[in-house]
């Protein structure tokens, strides 16, 4: 008799097991994070290279947080937009502005001193909503901001 109530539970856990879902992804595919690639462009307008002289950034890492900026790119061209975040670390300095003429992006700006004393600049400009995105270079000490693909900086 005890060999036969064995059986009959082993046969109701093998059918309980069979008809339960397994994490309840019988049906469903794996989710796969696939590139975007119709984003809608917001530098369409606007160059694939753009100089600039990071030296007319300074007064962005002095602008406290919440204050309203306009920040020179390049001749004849001004983006505009608000303080939203500041780090202040003794060799490197950071800025985040939230553009206000280019919905959706965002500046983001550091300053960085290494151990010879020699400044360095790096940033870009991205919006996560746009397909094309700008990044800072440097050439033969010139500073540019280059467009890139917003998924050519950006792997999800």
């Amino acid at each position: 008799m005890r060999n036969l109530s064995i059986a009959i539970l082993s046969v109701c856990c093998i059918l309980f097991s069979l008809w339960s879902n397994a994490q309840g992804a019988q049906n469903r595919s794996i989710p796969i994070n696939e590139p975007d690639n119709n984003k809608p462009k917001l530098f369409a307008d606007l160059p694939d290279r753009l100089d600039f002289n990071p030296d007319n950034f300074s007064s962005l890492f002095k602008a406290p947080v919440g204050q309203s900026v306009s920040i020179p790119i390049s001749s004849g061209l001004n983006f505009s937009g608000q303080v939203v975040s500041k780090s202040d670390d003794p060799r490197s300095n950071s800025v985040v502005v939230r553009l206000t003429d280019r919905i959706g992006a965002r500046l983001i700006f550091t300053k960085v001193i290494d151990e010879n004393n020699i400044v360095k600049y790096i940033g870009r400009i991205i919006s996560l909503k746009h397909g094309d995105s700008y990044e800072i270079t440097v050439e033969n000490n010139q500073y540019y901001f280059k467009k890139k693909g917003f998924y050519d900086i950006i792997s999800e």
